[in-house]
């Protein structure tokens, strides 16, 4: 089976944080568990409203934030959800 990603995954640093910006809600984080050129994956609390689709600012460890969209999102139990971004700019 060949693989579908556009960029190659790496894992971030130990402890690397995401930072995310939405105009509906104020700023939270999660912990970032994977980077790559075109988006970043993290964990977060289940009860951030976030949807698939909407477009926020993230900020992953020491880089500069960027515009990106919330692309999908997997519960992994009744409290934390992975979510995925990708960079639009």
């Amino acid at each position: 089976m060949q693989n579908q990603r556009r960029h190659i995954r790496f894992e971030p640093d130990d402890n690397t944080i995401i930072l995310v910006v939405l105009d509906s809600e104020p700023c939270f984080s999660g912990l970032c568990i994977s980077e790559a050129q075109g988006g970043a994956s993290g964990v977060f609390l289940t009860n951030l409203k976030l949807k698939v689709g909407e477009m926020c600012y993230i900020k992953v460890g020491k880089l500069d934030s960027i515009s990106s969209e919330i692309v999908w999102i997997k519960e992994l139990d009744n409290e934390v959800v992975k979510v995925g971004f990708k960079y639009l700019s």
